[in-house]
Formats: C-alpha cells, sequence, structure tokens
C-alpha cells in the first residue's frame, strides 16, 4: 500500500479563517503571541483580546463546523505544542471560524491572583519609654 500524502492548506484557505483569540490567562500577552504563532503559519484574519474569565487553565478551541478537517487539525496540534491541555469544541452558532480561549503553556504557572497576594502589615515598632519620673513624697505631717 502506498502511504496517503497528508492533505496541506492552501495560503488561500488559510487567509479565509477568521480567528478570535482570547486571553483567558490574564498573564499580559498571551493572545497576542499565539495570534503570531498563527500568523507565521499563514493565518491573518486573527483577532487578539480578553476573555471575560481570567483563569484558565485549559486552552479551549471552538471550530466553526464549517472548518475543514485540515485547518482542525493545523491549528489543534500547534495549540497542543504550546498549551498544556487543549479541550477541542464544535460550534454551529459562533461568529468567527476559530475561537480559541488561551489556557497555561507548557510551563506556565497561573497569574496569582490579587487576592492571594500577602500584603506586607506594618508591625508596630516599640516607643521610646522615658523613665517614669519620681512623684514628689508628700512630706511627713508633724
Amino acid at each position: 500500500s502506498t502511504p496517503v500524502p497528508t492533505p496541506t492548506l492552501s495560503p488561500t484557505e488559510r487567509k479565509d479563517i477568521s480567528i478570535e483569540i482570547q486571553n483567558g490567562t490574564g498573564i499580559p500577552g498571551e493572545a497576542a503571541y499565539f495570534q503570531g504563532v498563527l500568523k507565521t503559519l499563514g493565518y491573518s484574519d486573527i483577532k487578539a483580546g480578553n476573555a471575560e474569565s481570567q483563569d484558565e487553565t485549559t486552552t479551549t478551541v471552538t471550530f466553526a463546523k464549517t472548518v475543514s478537517e485540515s485547518v482542525k487539525d493545523e491549528i489543534t496540534k500547534k495549540l497542543e505544542d504550546v498549551y498544556k491541555k487543549v479541550e477541542v469544541k464544535t460550534s454551529s452558532t459562533q461568529k468567527t471560524d476559530v475561537l480559541i480561549v488561551t489556557g497555561l503553556r507548557k510551563g506556565a504557572t497561573a497569574k496569582p491572583s490579587p487576592t492571594a497576594t500577602p500584603k506586607a502589615s506594618p508591625t508596630a515598632s516599640p516607643k521610646p519609654s522615658g523613665s517614669p519620673s519620681p512623684s514628689p513624697l508628700p512630706s511627713p505631717s508633724p
């Protein structure tokens, strides 16, 4: 049997795909980072922004039902190269062809939430205490 060649995407196919990347980690630049990764593959219609939730650990990619298997495979593989956990979904109602909400990259740790940061509490410094001055003793009455 002869090996079946893996279908490669044509540049036109990539240009026609609309992608929205939402940063779900709260780590500045995550969506823009993956936007750059996809641009090197030839995708150009990519919007980057922030997701409503900023504490995602799993990256979720949702493909419109109209997206070809080759596009799904290529983007999913690239996500799996970069991110710890990738969940793939399909939707018939979303406006963009591909919606990605980033989770943690491999080797990344969650951004500490502001409430978990211990605040340094001011420690009371001892006040200098003067030695008590002796109060005059009442003079003995005769």
